[in-house]
This record gives C-alpha cells, sequence and structure tokens, in this order.
C-alpha cells in the first residue's frame, strides 16, 4: 500500500511539474500533493539565506499562522536543519525527545509528533530543506526517506529554474525600460545580488587606455569600501584574468594573492567573490567581441559558487551589455540628429 500511494504522490507531482511556470503556486502543488496523497499533517519548504545563514519559509501546507510566525531558524542552531544541509535526510521520531530542534515546545503546541527532513539538493549545492510533518510519533521507514529524498532534489531543481527564469523576465523587463545607463546597470546588479542572495555586486568599466577599471554600478557595498582605490589591472591578478575572457572564483580573499584589496574586502564583510567579463560587439572587427569590463559579486561566507550561479551570471553579464548598446546606440542617435539640425535650418532659410 505504501509503495502505491508512493507512486501515486510521484505522479501528482510530475504533473504539477510540467504544468506550472510561477514557482509559488508550483511549491504549493508539491507540499500539497504530500500531505494528500502520503497522509501527512503538513509539509514546509525552507530556502537557506546564504548570508545569513537563516532558513525562510517560502512554501507551507497544513501549518497554523502562529506555528510559522514562531521565530527565525537559525542554521546553527537547528540540528535538524544542520544535518539536511549537509545533505542527509533526518528523521525526528518524537519531537518531545529530540534536541535537534530549534524550536521543540513550539513543535509539541502545534500537534507534530514526528518530522521528516530531506535537502533540497542541487547536484553538489543544497539550497534548503524540504520537511513533512506527522501528527504522532513514528520511524519513516526507508523507502518513504528515499522518496522524500528525491522529491527534494525535483524540488530544488524545478524551484531554481522558475525563479531565475522570473528573474530573467524582471531584468530584461528592466533593461527595456530606460536607456539611462547606468540607472539600468545598477537595477540589473541589485536584481541579481537579490536574486542569488549575495552580500552585493559591482560592474566596472575598462578605461580607455585599458588600464584601470571605474566604477559603473553597485550595490551591498559601502562608499568606504569603494573609495579604497583604484582598480589597476596591472596590479589584480583576478582582473588580468577577467579581461582575457576568464571567468574566476576567489573562495576566500584573505588567502588569495589574485586579489588587490583584501583587507578593504575582509573589513567590509566580504569573504568569496565571483568574477565573470562583460563581453560586446567589437565594431572594429566583423563579427568579432571584445571584453569592456567585469562583473563582480560577493559574499560574506566562505562560498563555493555553483555552474548554476554561473551560468546565470554570465547571461546577466550579457545583458549588462546589452543595456550598454542600447544606450550607446541612443546617444549616437541623438548626436547624429543634431548634427542634422544646422543643415536642416539652413534649408528653411532658403527656402
Amino acid at each position: 500500500m505504501q509503495i502505491v500511494r508512493l507512486c501515486r504522490a510521484i505522479s501528482v507531482v510530475a504533473d504539477a511539474m510540467g504544468s506550472m511556470t510561477q514557482w509559488q503556486d508550483l511549491l504549493n502543488a508539491i507540499l500539497q500533493a504530500l500531505v494528500n496523497e502520503l497522509g501527512y499533517k503538513a509539509a514546509a519548504v525552507r530556502q537557506l539565506d546564504v548570508e545569513r545563514r537563516t532558513l525562510a519559509v517560502i512554501g507551507a501546507v497544513g501549518l497554523s499562522a502562529g506555528y510559522l510566525a514562531k521565530g527565525e531558524v537559525e542554521a546553527d542552531k537547528s540540528g535538524l536543519d544542520r544535518e539536511a544541509l549537509e545533505g542527509k535526510v533526518v528523521d525526528v521520531s518524537d519531537v518531545r525527545s529530540d534536541s535537534r530542534l530549534q524550536y521543540r515546545e513550539a513543535a509539541v503546541r502545534e500537534g507534530i509528533g514526528s518530522i521528516l527532513a530531506a535537502p533540497l539538493a542541487l547536484r553538489d549545492k543544497v539550497i534548503g530543506v524540504l520537511r513533512v510533518y506527522s501528527g504522532q510519533p513514528r520511524i519513516a521507514p526507508e523507502t518513504e526517506k528515499h522518496f522524500l529524498q528525491a522529491v527534494g532534489k525535483l524540488t530544488a531543481r524545478a524551484l531554481i529554474t522558475a525563479q531565475r527564469s522570473e528573474a530573467m523576465c524582471t531584468i530584461s523587463r528592466q533593461i527595456n525600460s530606460s536607456l539611462d545607463m547606468q540607472s539600468v546597470l545598477t537595477s540589473i546588479l541589485r536584481l541579481t545580488v537579490d536574486e542569488l542572495n549575495y552580500k552585493g555586486g559591482i560592474i566596472r568599466f575598462l578605461d580607455p587606455t585599458g588600464q584601470h577599471l571605474e566604477l559603473v554600478a553597485a550595490t551591498g557595498v559601502s562608499q568606504a569600501y569603494l573609495s579604497k582605490g583604484a582598480v589597476d589591472v596591472a596590479r589584480s591578478a583576478m582582473d588580468q584574468k577577467v579581461i582575457q575572457g576568464q571567468v574566476v572564483t576567489i573562495y576566500d580573499v584573505a588567502e588569495d594573492p589574485g586579489y588587490q584589496y583584501p583587507q578593504e574586502a575582509l573589513k567590509e564583510g566580504i569573504r568569496s567573490v565571483q568574477a565573470v567579463p562583460l563581453v560586446a560587439p567589437d565594431r572594429s572587427a566583423a563579427g568579432g567581441q571584445k571584453i569592456i569590463g567585469v562583473l563582480r559579486v560577493y559574499s560574506s561566507q566562505p562560498h563555493r559558487f555553483s555552474e548554476d550561479e554561473v551560468s546565470f551570471l554570465q547571461v546577466i553579464a550579457n545583458l549588462g551589455s546589452i543595456a550598454l548598446q542600447n544606450a550607446q546606440l541612443y546617444d549616437e542617435l541623438h548626436r547624429s540628429i543634431d548634427a542634422l539640425q544646422p543643415d536642416e535650418d539652413g534649408w528653411h532659410r532658403i527656402v
């Protein structure tokens, strides 16, 4: 009977993933399927805030508003979630006697007897935790644990895909909303940092000499850090690689000799950096391209950037280049109109 219910739940979850594009609707459908098909009391998904090391509820079914508002779940204080974030499926068979719960008394008052938690795993990275709750203490069978682990992986992939798709649409609309280059680039940067949950980010363009990187847009970093000094390509091993077209990751600025201002970065609370090149068409060569600048994002925790994150950042860098081209074409059009104005005035005088 258990196998039949698991298969039915898989079918419902698969249908939801194939038919819904809004990530919130998709998430609610998955949680509702777990509750309805497998008879759990409730289910919830918490997404990890890497910077703050907290887990925020982004979807829940069957839990009261009071329980959901009980307080922040901190990864370092919740043994249950800490183990799940390490990639384990965690079985709390009796919440009354398990010290791994951060809010054990609140769970008892909610009528929760046991909890099963699985990581939201995307390749080698865990982005959150899927929890299912039962009203009575129970030990989950191994088949159920394996099933929930599989659902966690599917949910992570579907969630990230849907969230990134929505973010990309928002960013694309932003590009078409204005021809003010700095305003558009700042908005793109802010949306990217919010979407990927980073501390901050900057965009710098190469100056005409190709020796310095000048600040164009920034978010999430202080003015003191931005004023720390010039970014010289010759003194920044990281940026030398980026302007050659490479994607560069610095896991810890305190230990990497390629970072130009390590002490200032540590004072700012920056530990990890991901940098990707900004590429634009080269008008001097048919079909050619050139590196015009650098997009950097910062994490306040030592962070291993996943392939998905890097790919997303590369797409954002390309969109930033498009925003620059739009602004340049707009400026050229206005210059052309201004240049034609004297000729038009002359013809009017002749007529």
